[in-house]
């Protein structure tokens, strides 16, 4: 098992990609967000074979692909859910399942996975609550008029759709982890309405909400069939050596040993919904401006993918109770970072203040987190 420090390293190094591999897509109108999703997963696939590699070929954990196959059918939800109630509060809603179904996953063992273990549960608690709290402020940060012409133009800018508050319809969106989604604006060329638009206001609000919902729970969850695997494996060793625990913990198996599964997964899962989306809708109407977006696309699904790979390492060395909170709510400081200081996306002594107290609850939160174990 890989060390705290390493578990700690590893969460950092997520917080930076999931808060950064937009940046290549910038720039490039995402239709409305399919295409880009294949090729993103094209990129999540083309890291999988590195790891395997390294990892020298372990079994394929078909088990472990589903796990994939949740974060990718989640992702898929993003589009139908902004459309139901908006980024603010869709990517609210999702964004504290997500956290709250990973850490609770952890932290009370749920699904059959072993609790993990944490000296202090009460400031535990508390990290989790100002995390959230966190991720509630970066929602309240607003655009500045020239994003908000620029969203109303369709020039996509998915550098702040994870925590800046800006329509993800209007751009390519996130991770996220915290933690993900990856879908644009427009409709397909069908023309038709979607269920979603003949819907009444009421309706259709109840819709988005259990949809963000379910999109929390199914991003919250995809590690979860991985780590039953693993935690099988401790069992098993557990009872083999019950009186020799440094026996027990060098036989534990590496988290790396089902990246190359989840990841595969989750590309498996995007050519499915890619291939329903072509039968059922025929595509985006101006596909031809697309082809363009392909390598931007494969290098943020790289990005991606290094990041997941780290999550993958800080869940085994921290425990889901330690890492979900962390990385979920990291990612939203490095956005805004970005998008004071690349583009400058944030202006206003309102957001900024607002910026000041959400880097505050995030350090904080961090801090109770990592002091509670």
């Amino acid at each position: 098992m890989a060390s705290e420090t390493l578990g700690y390293i590893c969460a950092a190094v997520a917080v930076l990609f999931f808060g950064t591999n937009f940046i290549p897509v910038k720039k490039f109108d995402a239709g409305d967000g399919m295409f880009f999703q294949l090729w993103m997963c094209v990129g999540i696939l083309i890291i999988s074979f590195p790891v395997q590699i390294y990892r020298g070929w372990p079994e394929f954990q078909p088990f472990a692909m589903w796990g994939g196959f949740l974060w990718c059918t989640g992702n898929i939800m993003s589009v139908v859910t902004i459309q139901s109630v908006g980024m603010s509060i869709g990517l609210l809603v999702w964004g504290a399942t997500n956290m709250i179904m990973g850490w609770a996953s952890g932290k009370f063992g749920l699904f059959g996975l072993i609790a993990d273990p944490i000296k202090d549960a009460q400031l535990n608690y508390i990290g989790v609550g100002i995390a959230l709290l966190a991720l509630g402020l970066y929602i309240l940060i607003e655009p500045t008029k020239e994003e908000e012409e620029q969203a109303d133009s369709g020039i996509p800018d998915p550098v702040g759709t994870i925590s800046l508050g800006k329509p993800l319809l209007e751009s390519v969106g996130d991770e996220d982890d915290i933690e993900g989604a990856s879908l644009g604006a427009t409709k397909a060329s069908s023309g038709g309405k979607t269920f979603i638009d003949k819907l009444g206001p009421g309706q259709k609000r109840v819709a988005g909400i259990v949809m963000a919902l379910v999109m929390g729970a199914l991003f919250g969850c995809n590690f979860d069939p991985a780590q039953y695997l693993m935690d099988e494996i401790k069992r098993d060793n557990d009872e083999k050596y019950p009186d020799d625990d440094d026996m027990a913990r060098s036989l534990d198996p590496n988290p790396l040993d089902y990246v190359f599964s989840h990841l595969v997964g989750i590309f498996a899962g995007s050519v499915v919904y890619y291939l329903l989306y072509l039968i059922y809708c025929g595509g985006y109407s101006n596909s031809y401006k697309l082809p363009a977006l392909r390598f931007p696309a494969v290098i943020s699904g790289m990005m991606w993918a290094v990041a997941q790979v780290c999550w993958f390492v800080a869940n085994g060395a921290l425990g889901f109770a330690t890492s979900f909170p962390i990385i979920t709510s990291g990612p939203g400081l490095v956005a805004a970072i970005c998008g004071i200081v690349l583009f400058n996306e944030i202006k206003g002594a309102r957001n900024f203040f607002v910026l000041g107290l959400a880097f505050t609850a995030t350090i904080s939160a961090n801090v109770c987190i990592v002091m509670s174990r």
